[in-house]
């Protein structure tokens, strides 16, 4: 982190007098950061395992296991936080965040910064509002009510990871928290001239906390570049309600999602019914065996209309920290497929089964936060 000290350098132009035109025009330039505290942090997370996935389908119909290196516990990312403080408790902010894998160093998506590439200005009694590319509400809030935090193989595994990743061009707000309540609001214009709702994006979330006790309410919809939500996992609104709860050392979680889609709702691989609604209830618990060792459990139910079938994911997993900074972790899950239901223990697209099909996934491996 790095800032400016306004005291020390006021008193250096009063230890060294300097009239030539260089210094005094230097002298100006430290002058004028002398006004406002500024700061830069550094950040991020190294996230690297193993990962083995049973019963994958393969090109000639059949299926295969997989084993991969990977990290499946979370994604790796960098970033900065910039932050200027411009008085009456106002601060003008930025954040840029890029996501990548460990395993290949590369880049994940189709930008440097892929997951945050915000500006904007902060407010200690009005919140704060961000212009740029952001994580779209129903990730950023509902990781806090899923027992495995969003893990590949969690609340995203059902939905094709349709409450993940970033949002474009998006205006963000963030309020303040009034007793324990806290809402935010995202929209990203379409930028399809002639209409307002082509490719248009609009999302609000509210949370309530309160000691042990966590609620979070989502709401986002996703339009195509006509307008109309014809994409089960992509263009189409979803609703979600979760909480949490904290009893000594065991924290329980529910929740309940809702996605819909329009009635010309387009087939594709992984809506091969070409269903236009899917819901999903999921149910579970975290217990802080010890200081260091936290165990998860996880069980999550996704069913699909127009003969889209049905799933039931269940999972197991254990976090050991062996520092503040360093983190083990295993995973073990089952995907139970019903009809022409055909998710992948995990979120990954390149792991579908057959329809049908049960298959079992484990990953286990380290993450380093600096």
């Amino acid at each position: 982190m790095f800032s400016n000290n306004a005291a020390s350098i006021i008193h250096a132009r009063r230890a060294v007098p300097c009239f030539r035109p260089a210094c005094v025009a230097a002298t100006l330039f430290m002058a004028s950061g002398a006004w406002a505290q500024s700061s830069v942090t550094l950040y991020g997370r190294v996230v690297g395992g193993i990962d083995y996935v049973s019963k994958v389908a393969t090109a000639n119909g059949g299926s295969g296991g997989v084993f991969r290196n990977g990290g499946q516990w979370g994604v790796s990312w960098w970033g900065m936080r910039m932050q200027e403080d411009l008085g009456q408790g106002l601060s003008a902010v930025a954040n840029l965040e890029s996501m990548f894998t460990a395993e290949n160093g590369r880049t994940v998506g189709d930008s440097l910064f892929n997951r945050y590439a915000v500006v904007g200005l902060s407010s200690r009694d009005y919140g704060t509002l961000w212009l740029g590319r952001a994580m779209a509400l129903t990730d950023g809030e509902l990781w806090e009510v899923d027992p495995f935090a969003m893990q590949f193989t969690s609340l995203g595994t059902l939905a094709y990871g349709r409450n993940w990743g970033p949002r474009d061009h998006a205006i963000t707000y963030n309020s303040p928290v009034w007793n324990g309540f806290s809402f935010r609001a995202q929209g990203g214009p379409g930028g399809v001239p002639g209409s307002i709702t082509a490719g248009r994006q609009l999302s609000g979330s509210v949370s309530y906390k309160n000691g042990p006790f966590v609620l979070k309410g989502v709401y986002e919809e996703i339009r195509d570049n006509s307008g109309n939500f014809t994409n089960l996992y992509a263009t189409s609104r979803e609703y979600a309600l979760g909480g949490a709860y904290q009893a000594g050392s065991v924290k329980v979680f529910a929740g309940y999602s809702l996605i819909r889609s329009g009635g010309a709702t387009v087939a594709d691989t992984n809506n091969p019914t070409a269903s236009n609604q899917h819901q999903l209830y999921w149910l579970g618990a975290n217990w802080a065996a010890t200081p260091a060792l936290t165990l998860l459990a996880g069980g999550y139910h996704a069913r699909l209309n127009r003969d889209g079938g049905n799933a039931t994911l269940l999972a197991l997993g254990a976090n050991y920290a062996l520092s503040k900074r360093t983190l083990l972790y295993a995973t073990v899950g089952t995907v139970v497929n019903r009809g022409n239901a055909a998710f992948s223990v995990e979120v990954t697209p390149d792991t579908k089964p057959l329809a049908g099909v049960t298959q079992q996934g484990v990953y286990t491996g380290i993450v380093h936060s600096f």
